[in-house]
């Protein structure tokens, strides 16, 4: 008889724990012990309850699923843990995944997926949701060289960073104190200086290399 693979599940709206917990628990194998609807919850009930894998959602009230995962892996770096969210943008899992995720899932998915993305955490692979997945694959067709990569500027890589937050050239021009054309021709410098033919180049230059940590703890 295989052993019951205990589940946190932890998500702010009381409806959406309740309807997984029920599909989870379909499986014979698999038990929801503990739920939480905040970050802070989480760490809690992690101290006082056996657990084989937690289920986080990445917006949650208080402090915030990305930093509740950076707590959870500083001092249970090996805990299987899945990112379950409404944020289906590559931008997002890559960042949680960066983080520490274990894998990453987005609330579009079939309810299957998450069965057997906690499976697969829990078996030591990187589960992602056929969405992320299709988007990650595109981005890596789009990937930079991994050859040494030119030196940016001081200014280059400010601009860098801010193309990496979804600025926009105004956004950029007011923060940084700069011409929409001077923004622009810096962009234009950037791309060119790394071969990227497109902003996801960018973003992904900027994840790979550690230049941003595009939400830090602010989100919530």
């Amino acid at each position: 008889m295989s052993r019951t693979i205990r589940i946190l599940l932890a998500d702010d709206h009381p409806v959406v724990r309740a309807g997984y917990r029920r599909f989870l628990e379909q499986e014979p194998d698999m038990e929801v012990v503990a739920e939480a609807s905040t970050g802070e919850e989480v760490c809690e009930l992690l101290q006082s309850r056996e657990v084989d894998a937690v289920v986080l959602d990445l917006r949650m009230p208080g402090q915030g699923g990305l930093a509740t995962l950076r707590h959870i892996r500083a001092r249970w770096p090996d805990l299987p843990l899945l990112i379950f969210s409404m944020y289906d943008a590559l931008t997002f899992a890559m960042q949680a995944l960066r983080a520490g995720a274990s894998g990453y899932i987005s609330k579009s998915s079939d309810p299957a997926v998450m069965v057997a993305a906690i499976r697969g955490a829990i078996a030591g692979t990187r589960p992602l949701s056929p969405d992320i997945a299709n988007r990650l694959a595109a981005a890596q067709s789009a990937a930079l060289p991994h050859a040494a990569a030119p030196v940016l500027s001081g200014r280059e890589n400010d601009v860098l960073q801010l193309i990496a937050k979804g600025q926009n050239h105004s956004q950029i021009s007011r923060q940084l104190g700069l011409s929409g054309k001077t923004v622009a021709n810096y962009r234009s410098l950037i791309r060119q200086k790394l071969g990227a033919s497109s902003d996801i180049a960018l973003l992904r230059f900027a994840i790979e290399t550690g230049a941003v940590a595009m939400w830090g703890d602010g989100l919530t």
